[in-house]
């Protein structure tokens, strides 16, 4: 398929996770991000939601005189950033505690589909922990790429017309870090390494980035978010079964002397 195709089939697939949110022996598995979710949502509202307007003026504030005439601009460009950050903060944040609960619904989503149930290998101890140190690397991750995005984003502040490039490529890696987080549950099903899944990530990276846009999306409005995470554990797992990945490639032989 062409990169416009892939682009547009990736949103296909949240869709159809929000329609198995009620298939029968799926319930109890949704329920509990759910609570997670909400319990997030309350503390990090009350933590940075109310807030952001007030940290925004206060640093505008301090502008030198000769950026004043940007402070509209860079106002609007600090609440489009914060929001986004917002959002994927949050989403990390709840994947990172709900990790052991959306690998045993992707997993159960898969027994359905294909009538077999995933095999990592390990026990459920050890599905936990992988699950968890996953994560862990997950966001290392995440943050040495947000920090390098950072500093150009500083770099293109200044600017003029490059700077209107900034929200753009931040929702780009957030939507690409999304993809990520979701598929990783029915990669981490099979026991991949991180290295094998970042190889699966890029193979069919248009169709993963229409999946994430549309996560991040989402995840960005008020209430529905909360259906958001099991929604798009269910699709990242329909995404991955339906996906073509081609092989890993084989280990080259040393050399004969």
């Amino acid at each position: 398929m062409n990169p416009v195709s892939e682009l547009v089939l990736g949103p296909s697939y949240l869709a159809r996770g929000f329609g198995m949110l009620g298939a029968p022996g799926l319930r109890r598995y949704v329920i509990m991000p759910i609570i997670i979710n909400i319990v997030l949502i309350v503390a990090l509202m009350s933590l940075f939601g109310w807030q952001l307007n007030d940290w925004l003026t206060a640093w505008l504030s301090g502008l030198p005189d000769w950026l004043q005439w940007l402070e509209n601009v860079l106002w609007w460009l600090a609440m489009i950033i914060g929001a986004l950050a917002f959002c994927y903060f949050f989403t990390l944040l709840a994947n990172l505690i709900a990790s052991p609960f959306n690998g045993m619904l992707s997993a159960r989503v898969e027994t359905l589909m294909t009538g077999r149930e995933p095999n990592s290998g390990m026990n459920l101890a050890g599905e936990m922990i992988d699950g968890v140190t996953g994560e862990m690397r997950r966001l290392r991750y995440y943050a040495s790429r947000a920090i390098l995005l950072g500093l150009v984003s500083l770099v293109l502040l200044f600017i003029p017309v490059a700077n209107l490039a900034i929200a753009p490529l931040w929702f780009v890696f957030g939507a690409f870090m999304l993809a990520f987080e979701y598929l990783d549950q029915p990669m981490a099903n099979r026991g991949m390494h991180f290295d094998e899944k970042m190889r699966c990530l890029h193979a069919r990276s248009w169709r993963h980035l229409g999946f994430g846009g549309i996560v991040t999306v989402a995840t960005a409005v008020p209430l529905a978010n909360l259906l958001v995470m099991p929604a798009a554990v269910i699709g990242a797992t329909l995404l991955y079964l339906e996906t073509d990945y081609p092989p890993a490639p084989e280990p080259s032989l040393p050399a004969r002397r």
